[in-house]
């Protein structure tokens, strides 16, 4: 066996070790993360976005009882913490349904900035990290979007007259963004883009998806003249 073979086998085993480490630090990391979520912070989730991790056994038991208390559909109880691995197959091929999850999981975490109401490049740009990127495309999360619609685990994806597609993740009363347009409106007549952006500091496109989201559930009704504007009305509040 030649020298330069040997070196090669040495840097192959290196190389190994190095990558068994970062597995199994990563691995720790997730546990520990898992370890620290409480069961207030279940209750929390529960109550505030009709969402329920069943990560451990140790936790099970406590989702039983809160999908019962808050009658939160099993489509809605996240058993598995995914990753960009997970959803990657062989040759390159991509579980739609594990895609779905991992956008999910990510939208979840950034729920707060985001109000759940996302157009579905920006879908796109969360999911697309690590081993994903360069292997997937648009087309593969708007897929992976509609099944999760079709088994309930999202609650819609639907397109504005601009043609942006856009993916709402959770029911009204755990969106944070229409439940923060319902409490300005029932302050006012009516409510326009303008108002919506200066109360709620928010962009246009931000403003506009809310309001929208809401039309289209029913909530609020649309109402545009050249001498007005574009305005939104709230009969039941």
């Amino acid at each position: 066996m030649g020298i330069r073979k040997i070196e090669d086998e040495i840097d192959l085993r290196e190389a190994m070790k190095k990558k068994a480490a970062e597995i199994k630090m990563k691995d720790m990391q997730a546990k520990a993360a898992v370890e620290k979520f409480t069961k207030d912070r279940l209750r929390e989730l529960a109550k505030k976005h009709g969402i329920l991790l069943a990560l451990t056994p140790e936790l099970r038991e406590e989702v039983k009882k809160l999908q019962k208390k808050y009658n939160i559909p099993s489509s809605k109880i996240i058993t598995e913490q995914i990753t960009e691995h997970d959803v990657l197959k062989k040759f390159s091929k991509i579980d739609y349904q594990k895609l779905g999850m991992l956008a999910y999981q990510r939208v979840l975490m950034a729920k707060e900035e985001t109000g759940g109401i996302i157009p579905l490049l920006e879908v796109f740009d969360l999911v697309n990290t690590g081993i994903l990127k360069g292997n997937m495309e648009i087309k593969d999360i708007e897929k992976a979007m509609k099944l999760m619609k079709k088994e309930r685990a999202i609650e819609d994806v639907y397109q504005l007259e601009t043609g942006t597609v856009i993916i709402r993740f959770f029911p009204i009363q755990y969106t944070d963004d229409e439940a923060k347009v319902i409490e300005l409106a029932k302050q006012k007549d009516y409510l326009t883009i303008e108002d919506v952006c200066v109360n709620l500091d928010w962009s246009q496109d931000r403003a506009l998806r809310a309001l929208d989201s809401l039309e289209k559930s029913g909530m609020a009704k649309f109402r545009e003249s050249v001498l007005t504007g574009k305005q939104w009305f709230f009969p039941s509040l």
